[in-house]
């Protein structure tokens, strides 16, 4: 189980900024691939806070079933995670595998009787691209994720 600051905490993306300060001092290869969860807002709107939260959890624990040990999910914003996929070197792996958590995302969730579809944009970036230069590196993935949104649901695009 997750402890609820780790994914319902005050401010996810100064934690998130943290941490890929740290993975870029650090050095080596690793993907940064931001999901956004397409819709979400509407489902906070109409459905009470718990859950909201209980969803986030779900949408979690599928992204950190495909992870390893040494890879990081994060909730990076409202409705955004980033992850952190150490060795990832070739663009198409960080597509292949980017598609394969889209799918998890996409599986229908069951939450108080209620069924709930989600769908994720996903934005990827690899580095050491920009010199491992952290504010470049997440300028990159935020404009990949923001091609993805504007291709619509369940899309995912990279900035190599």
């Amino acid at each position: 189980m997750y402890d609820s600051e780790d994914l319902l905490g005050d401010d996810p993306r100064h934690e998130f900024e943290r941490i890929l300060v740290t993975r870029c001092r650090a050095g080596g290869t690793f993907a940064l691939m931001l999901i956004d969860l397409d819709g979400f807002a509407a489902v906070r709107a109409r459905f009470e806070a718990h859950v909201a939260d209980l969803l986030l959890y779900e949408v979690a624990s599928r992204l950190r079933e495909k992870l390893d040990e040494h890879d990081v999910v994060m909730r990076s914003g409202s409705s955004e995670f980033a992850v952190f996929i150490r060795g990832m070197k070739h663009v198409q792996n960080a597509e292949r595998f980017a598609n394969e958590l889209v799918e998890r995302v996409q599986r229908p969730i069951m939450i108080s009787g209620t069924r709930f579809c989600l769908s994720a944009s996903i934005g990827i970036t690899l580095s050491p691209r920009q010199s491992g230069e952290w504010r470049l590196l997440l300028q990159d993935a935020d404009a990949a994720a923001y091609d993805a949104k504007t291709q619509g649901r369940g899309h995912v695009s990279i900035i190599p």
